[in-house]
C-alpha cells in the first residue's frame, strides 16, 4: 500500500475567530488542530503540521503524541497554496492527504477513498467537488512530488491559487453522488466562535449517541 502523509494546514491568521489562534481552541476539551489531526491520522501514515514559525511550539505541543513533522511557512501570507506547497515539501510520502486544521469532522473513510482513487488512477489530484461546484482543495489527496512542483511554479510566477496549479496536473473530481456516502459534516469548518459552539454541540450529541449504543 502506498505510504500517505497527512498534511494539516494550520498557518492561517484566524482573523474571524478573534484574538486567539483557532487551531488551539478547545473542542470537547481537545485543541482543534489535535482533533482534526487525529482523524486525519486514522487514514494516513505520518503527520506533517504546516504552520507559521510563531505557532510552532504551541501546535507541536498540542499534537505531540502524534509525533508531527513541522513544516514552517517561509512566507506566511501566501494563503492555502503556500501552506500546501510547504507541507508537501516536508514529506517524501508518494501521496498526501491535505486537510485544513479547522475541519474537526473530517471523515477518515473519505480520505481513504480519495487515496484509493489516486492509487488506482495515478491521478495527481483527487478532489471533492460539491453541488455548488466548489472544489474542496483543503480536504483532498495530492501526489506529493508533482503537486509540490506545480504549486511552486504558481507561487514563483506570483499566483496564489491552488486551482492555478491544477491546470498542469491530472485532476480527478469526486462528485456529490459519491460524497453522499460519507459524513455530511466532513467539510464543515470552524471560522468563528459561534461555529466552534455549534461544533461543540455536535460533538456532545455524537458522544451521547455513542453512550446509548
Amino acid at each position: 500500500m502506498t505510504r500517505v502523509a497527512g498534511v494539516v494546514l494550520a498557518g492561517g491568521r484566524s482573523r474571524r475567530f478573534g484574538e486567539t489562534d483557532k487551531a488551539l481552541a478547545r473542542l470537547d476539551g481537545v485543541p482543534l488542530v489535535r482533533r482534526t489531526a487525529g482523524r486525519v491520522m486514522q487514514a494516513t501514515d505520518e503527520l506533517v503540521l504546516n504552520c507559521r514559525r510563531d505557532q510552532a511550539t504551541a501546535l507541536e505541543d498540542a499534537c505531540a503524541d502524534l509525533d508531527p513533522t513541522l513544516a514552517l511557512d517561509i512566507d506566511p501570507d501566501t494563503g492555502p497554496l503556500g501552506g500546501i506547497w510547504t507541507g508537501l515539501a516536508a514529506t517524501d510520502a508518494p501521496l498526501s492527504a491535505v486537510v485544513a486544521c479547522d475541519m474537526p469532522f473530517v471523515d477518515p473513510t473519505l480520505l481513504e477513498f480519495l487515496v484509493a482513487e489516486a492509487d488506482e488512477t495515478g491521478a495527481d489530484v483527487v478532489v471533492p467537488r460539491v453541488e455548488d461546484g466548489w472544489f474542496q482543495t483543503t480536504q483532498a489527496v495530492y501526489r506529493t512530488a508533482s503537486v509540490s512542483m506545480a504549486a511552486e511554479e504558481v507561487l514563483d510566477s506570483g499566483g496564489g491559487r491552488i486551482l492555478d496549479a491544477f491546470e498542469s496536473l491530472d485532476v480527478r473530481t469526486v462528485g456529490a453522488e459519491v460524497l453522499d456516502r460519507f459524513d455530511p459534516r466532513t467539510f464543515e469548518n470552524v471560522n468563528t466562535q459561534g461555529e466552534l459552539d455549534a461544533a461543540e454541540a455536535e460533538v456532545r450529541r455524537r458522544n451521547t449517541e455513542m453512550e446509548w449504543e
